[in-house]
């Protein structure tokens, strides 16, 4: 049989340490994201957009899809619209634009 200097003799032990070790690396890795990633852009909603312009991709019975700062939005508005149209950001209430056609 071939031996292994440095790993235990009893193969109980073996993986005991192995499992011991995959819980320290995943502890180790959530301790990293905790401290080292909370620190990351923040997430693009409401006045945090800065976008007031959008383009009409999906729409239907007044409501939709709008693409804003590169991104897809579920939008209702008053106005009649239809894909390829442009409009205007009035207000973003969670997820959910609030859109008026822009005059060209």
């Amino acid at each position: 049989m071939i031996e292994v200097t440095g790993l235990p003799d009893n193969p109980l032990k073996f993986i005991i340490i192995m499992v011991v070790a995959g819980f320290a690396a995943v502890a180790a890795a959530k301790v990293y994201g905790l401290l080292f990633m909370r620190w990351k852009t923040p997430f693009r909603v409401g006045e945090v957009m800065n976008v007031n312009r959008a383009d009409v991709t999906e729409w239907a019975d007044g409501k939709g899809y709008v693409s804003a700062g590169g991104e897809l939005w579920r939008a209702v508005s008053k106005d009649d619209l239809k894909p390829g149209d442009a409009v205007k950001i009035l207000s973003v209430n969670g997820l959910l634009l609030q859109v008026k056609k822009d005059a060209p």
